[in-house]
């Protein structure tokens, strides 16, 4: 058998110590799934359990850690390329897949509305999966979500609707029909994250070269955070930032219209990147991109018009928007609420201000002049220089990274406020460490 190149041999220990973290979450969700309830035979076993899991998970939570931030290191210093380190990848994501989402039931909602639109041939803007007494998914996961409408764009409408299709199918008992939707949901969002890792691992090498491009990687698709509520729990932030990340790509690349195309998708599959549209009119109008991008923004319309045919014409298919605000938890202006008992309402304007005006001077920073000779470096290797339009246009930003910089900016400040400028509390609040 040949040696492992030199490249990677550095990082296997790294991947063994991520993969082990791994394996510790799933015998935590093993003991939670199949060992609950033996507090009735021996209820001195459920404080041993409970603590069992308690550790699992500390441990997990530590390994990965430590694996993923040696990681970084290691790839930037020995620089493999993309194509191994997602290869090696695999496994990792792989484990993450066969962890049951333990510590949530979104996944399962997502399964349950998914059988509103596939199964049922309704509308989970309108209908419920309550409004379905006979389906057998209903004695699975928390009931009280199972009479919420869809709270997500239609994009995560399509897919959930897809993948429940394609697991109804198999003529497989509903226990089995479950796991089989679930483990679809799992390998969709896993090829996404890898998908969105390559994406900005690509637009950092443009100013760091291949050791930035591993090191981007690595920083995504191996991110503890990414891959336990992302893949093992099957939450559907992936496929969001998969959109959010070719966007930045395209941008990168002056790609105006992919970019609003992709953005548009990102959109449509939950609202709040929406900010991050005034990002792009700056860098698009200074680069002679305007009219491609305002091109994309007309096929995104058409992709919403598609969609309004498809589920919103119905009464109260646009109650999602209000329903989504309504949902709240962990932010800074949860905190503000709490600490002075005034209520939410004075603190989420402030976070829509305070998001305003973060996008507000990133508009302003990406509008400053710059070198001619910078540009150039804005723009990918693969694309020609006849394809820089002719005529005499601002040169953009001087960095490869400052397209980078506003548009994340932007994103912390509405993760962090809560609101993203249009809801209520940002209620995900795993993503604030970020």
């Amino acid at each position: 058998m040949s040696a492992p190149a030199p490249d990677l041999a550095r990082l296997r220990p790294c991947l063994w110590v991520a993969c082990a973290a791994q394996l510790l979450l799933l015998l935590a969700s093993l003991r939670h799934h199949y060992v609950w309830g033996e507090s009735e035979r021996w209820p001195w076993l459920l404080p041993l359990l409970n603590t069992g899991e308690a550790l699992a998970l500390l441990l997990a939570a530590g390994l990965a850690a430590f694996a993923w931030w040696r990681a970084m290191g290691k790839a930037e210093a020995n620089a493999p390329s993309l194509r191994r380190l997602v290869w090696l990848s695999v496994p990792l994501l792989l484990l993450a897949v066969v962890v049951p989402p333990f510590l949530t039931t979104d996944p399962i909602d997502y399964v349950v509305r998914g059988r509103v639109l596939a199964v049922h041939g309704a509308n989970p803007y309108v209908t419920v999966a309550t409004d379905f007494p006979d389906d057998p998914f209903l004695q699975f996961g928390d009931r009280a979500w199972k009479s919420f409408p869809l709270p997500y764009g239609p994009v995560l409408a399509n897919v959930q609707g897809a993948v429940a299709w394609l697991a109804h199918l198999l003529p497989l008992p509903p226990r089995g029909e479950l796991i089989v939707a679930l483990g679809l949901l799992k390998l969709l969002f896993a090829g996404s994250l890898l998908f969105a890792a390559t994406c900005l691992a690509r637009v950092a090498a443009a100013s760091g070269g291949a050791a930035a491009a591993a090191r981007t990687f690595v920083a995504v698709a191996w991110n503890p955070l990414l891959l336990v509520e992302g893949v093992a729990n099957a939450h559907n932030e992936p496929l969001l930032v998969a959109f959010v990340a070719a966007t930045v790509l395209a941008v990168h690349r002056l790609q105006w219209m992919r970019a609003a195309v992709l953005l548009g998708l990102g959109v449509l599959t939950k609202v709040t990147p929406v900010v991050l549209g005034p990002l792009l009119l700056v860098p698009a109008l200074r680069t002679g991109g305007l009219r491609a991008l305002l091109l994309g923004g007309v096929v995104v319309l058409g992709l919403g018009g598609l969609f309004y045919l498809q589920f919103f014409r119905a009464d109260g298919a646009f109650d999602v928007l209000r329903r989504q605000g309504e949902l709240s938890g962990a932010s800074l202006a949860w905190a503000g609420a709490q600490l002075t008992g005034a209520g939410v309402g004075p603190f989420v304007w402030i976070g829509r201000g305070v998001v305003v005006l973060v996008v507000a001077l990133g508009m302003v920073r990406l509008w400053r002049p710059a070198t001619t000779s910078s540009r150039a470096s804005v723009v990918s290797s693969a694309e020609p220089a006849s394809a820089l339009p002719s005529s005499p246009v601002s040169p953009g930003p001087s960095s490869p990274a400052e397209p980078l910089v506003a548009p994340a900016a932007a994103a912390l400040a509405a993760l962090a406020c809560g609101g993203a400028a249009l809801f209520g509390v940002w209620y995900h609040c795993w993503w604030i460490p970020l």
